[in-house]
C-alpha cells in the first residue's frame, strides 16, 4: 500500500522556494518508510491560484492509484498568511482557503506571515527568494530550526503549523 502526499505550494516550477524548505523539514524531522511515501509538488505560481489546480491535482491521484489498488493520495495545501493580522483582503483568503481545503477533504499548511519568515526569521523579496532558499538547503539550516514553532495550533509571526500537519501522515516527528 503506497501513500502519496500532494504538497501544493504558493511558488512557481522555477523558484521552488516553498518547496525546499518543506522537503528540508521532512527529511530532518520525520523518520518514514520512503518505499511506502511518496512526496509529489503542485506549483500553483501565485497562492489566488488554488482553485484552478483540481484538474492537475485529480490527474496525479488517478495515476497514482492505477499503480496499485491500495494507493491513496492526500493533498496538503501550504500558503503564506501575510498580513493576516492587519489586511482584511489576507483575512478573507485565509478564511476562503481554509473553506476550500475543509469542502474538498484537504489539509491546509500555512505560514505566518509567509514561509520565510518561519525560516530564516525575515521576509524576503521576490527576486530573492530563489537564492536565500538555496542558501537554506546548501548551509543544512534547517539543522538549527526549532521545530515548536512549526507545531502551532494558531497564526502567529515566525509560527507554522506544518508539522502539526504532517505528524498526521508520517508519525511523530523527532528533534
Amino acid at each position: 500500500m503506497g501513500h502519496q502526499l500532494i504538497f501544493v505550494v504558493e511558488t512557481n516550477k522555477q523558484c521552488k522556494s516553498d518547496w525546499i524548505y518543506i522537503k528540508d523539514t521532512i527529511e530532518h524531522f520525520y523518520t518514514f518508510d520512503r518505499t511506502q511515501i511518496k512526496l509529489t509538488v503542485v506549483y500553483l505560481n501565485g497562492k489566488g491560484n488554488y482553485a484552478n489546480k483540481e484538474k492537475e491535482i485529480k490527474k496525479l491521484v488517478t495515476q497514482y492509484a492505477s499503480t496499485s489498488q491500495t494507493n491513496f493520495s492526500d493533498v496538503i495545501y501550504c500558503v503564506d498568511c501575510d498580513d493576516y493580522d492587519t489586511s482584511q483582503k489576507d483575512i478573507q483568503f485565509l478564511q476562503q482557503i481554509r473553506k476550500y481545503c475543509s469542502d474538498k477533504g484537504h489539509d491546509l499548511v500555512w505560514f505566518c506571515k509567509d514561509v520565510e519568515q518561519v525560516y530564516l526569521g525575515k521576509r524576503i523579496e521576490k527576486a530573492e527568494k530563489k537564492k536565500e532558499a538555496a542558501d537554506f538547503k546548501r548551509k543544512k539550516t534547517i539543522k538549527k530550526i526549532q521545530c515548536n514553532k512549526l507545531c502551532m495550533e494558531k497564526y502567529g509571526v515566525g509560527t507554522s503549523n506544518l508539522m502539526r500537519v504532517l505528524d498526521n501522515y508520517l508519525g511523530p516527528h523527532h528533534l
